[in-house]
């Protein structure tokens, strides 16, 4: 099984890639948006759009192996097709524009994916003897949600560095924290500062908040300051 990689490696490990990546392309001044697509293909991986025919509806990104078939649609069926290694599969369905931010994600989980294997490979004993043991089903959720999990803390590091979050925030809110009451309530002004934050860093609302808590750009203050100030006060008519 895999060891577990702080949170704080995870993160500069994202920004390490980001960075690398923008000096090598030759990016000029400083990036609002990153080019997940690109970092991806800077690494060897191929990102291709397909109808998934998974019994499992949740997938809807896959990183081949080279050796495991995926279900997908090809005119009126449905094949078991091998990939090349290092294709992600994107369903087809997130080349929407609506999809913009969650189609972003799905193929920054798999370079994710892609990364931490390179950085905390198995050693092949162990791989054997994974292979060979018979985990129970508490181990294998464990170790799958762990993989998962850090997954998507490296892919939110690789599409939401600080320096480009921290230049969102100047541009929509003058480098200020956005205040949160409790554990998750904003005012008005603060939700629209994030969906343009949001909007500008091509990622969802709720992944950016998410974000931005961990990156201390929020300001706590008590509940009962904002329901005194904005919910309590008198209506005259």
């Amino acid at each position: 099984m895999k060891h577990f990689i702080p949170n704080r490696e995870l993160d500069e490990l994202g920004t390490g890639v980001v960075l690398t990546y923008i000096k090598k392309s030759g990016i000029a001044g400083l990036s609002r948006c990153v080019d997940i697509e690109g970092i991806a293909n800077s690494m060897g991986l191929n990102v291709v759009y397909e109808t998934y025919a998974e019994d499992d509806y949740d997938k809807i990104g896959f990183l081949s192996d080279g050796i495991t078939p995926l279900k997908v649609k090809r005119g009126n069926k449905i094949v078991p097709f091998l990939f090349p290694l290092g294709t992600i599969v994107v369903e087809a369905n997130l080349r929407k524009e609506t999809e913009s931010g969650k189609r972003r994600f799905t193929i920054a989980h798999e370079v994710a994916h892609f990364i931490i294997n390179r950085h905390n490979p198995v050693p092949q004993f162990q791989r054997t003897f994974d292979a060979e043991r018979e985990y129970s089903l508490a181990e294998m959720k464990k170790h799958f949600n762990l993989a998962e999990t850090q997954a998507d803390k490296l892919a939110a590091a690789l599409l939401m560095p600080y320096f480009i979050v921290e230049a969102a925030l100047k541009d929509f809110n003058n480098g200020n924290k956005l205040k949160i009451y409790g554990d998750s309530v904003f005012a008005p002004k603060d939700r629209i500062i994030i969906k343009k934050m949001a909007a500008q860093i091509g990622v969802s609302f709720s992944a950016l908040l998410i974000r931005i808590k961990q990156l201390d750009m929020v300001e706590c203050r008590p509940i009962d300051e904002y329901v005194e100030a904005t919910l309590m006060t008198e209506v005259i008519g």
